[in-house]
């Protein structure tokens, strides 16, 4: 798979005035590492914060209705999930006013998913679970020692034209093995993105290949109460669960 390593200000001439030529290298598929997207000392402070809410308060699951309140889970192989993973993820919903910050800082991702999918600039940003699809930012960590996602697709809608993955940590200094791969088609071979990533810099490609992310450090004791492994943020667009015949992510390789 071909990786662009490119500045902020490349890419978004790109996506703005060239849409049709970002679309068609994405689909071909390209990834594009936008470096320095992001002030990494702030990237480094979201982690920091959701680093010590997930050691001071209680993990949980809710499903994505109108009273789902912000939360974190530690995914340990459920039998149940769409993709088996072992990571500690934290949940923040656009609708909570205070979030508000959170939302204004990623604000720039969530209208480019827009413009690219021909919606209104703020569409999904204000929406509640029984609206269908909501905003979301979540945070993953995935510890030393196994932290992993099994590789998978992602559903392609209107709404999820591209997949966006903002670094949160480094390779060769939080972990030194595994991380996000991705192939250009099945049967490829895996190709590895965090290489060409540090803290700040934001990861755009289709969520129609098949990625996932290979065990982090597997030779090293799993502890999701240390901070260091690979972190990586998300801001998406997700069906809510109010919705029981949306699209969900299907493993590669799983039995249905």
């Amino acid at each position: 798979m071909r990786v662009n390593e490119i500045s902020r200000q490349d890419f978004m001439d790109l996506v703005y005035s060239r849409t049709n030529e970002f679309m068609e290298r994405i689909n071909s598929p390209e990834a594009f590492v936008v470096t320095a997207f992001y002030d990494a000392r702030h990237i480094l402070q979201l982690r920091d914060t959701a680093f010590q809410v997930g050691l001071t308060s209680e993990a949980s699951w809710h499903p994505l209705h109108n009273d789902c309140p912000d939360y974190h889970r530690l995914h340990d192989n459920y039998p149940k999930a769409h993709v088996k993973q072992k990571l500690h993820a934290f949940y923040y919903h656009g609708w909570y006013p205070h979030n508000k910050d959170k939302f204004d800082f990623f604000s720039e991702i969530f209208l480019m998913k827009n413009f690219l999918a021909g919606f209104p600039e703020t569409e999904f940003l204000g929406n509640v679970p029984s609206d269908g699809f909501i905003a979301r930012i979540n945070i993953h960590h995935y510890p030393r020692g196994g932290g992993y996602q099994a590789e998978h697709i992602d559903p392609v809608g209107k709404h999820a034209q591209i997949q966006t993955l903002i670094a949160a940590s480094e390779f060769g200094k939080d972990y030194s093995k595994g991380g996000v791969f991705a192939r250009s088609n099945a049967g490829a071979e895996k190709g590895y993105l965090d290489p060409y990533m540090k803290p700040g810099d934001l990861l755009v490609m289709s969520p129609g290949i098949q990625h996932g992310v290979e065990s982090v450090d597997p030779d090293l004791s799993y502890d999701w109460r240390s901070n260091d492994g690979r972190w990586m943020i998300l801001p998406i667009i997700v069906s809510s669960d109010y919705d029981t015949k949306a699209t969900k992510p299907v493993q590669v390789g799983a039995a249905t």
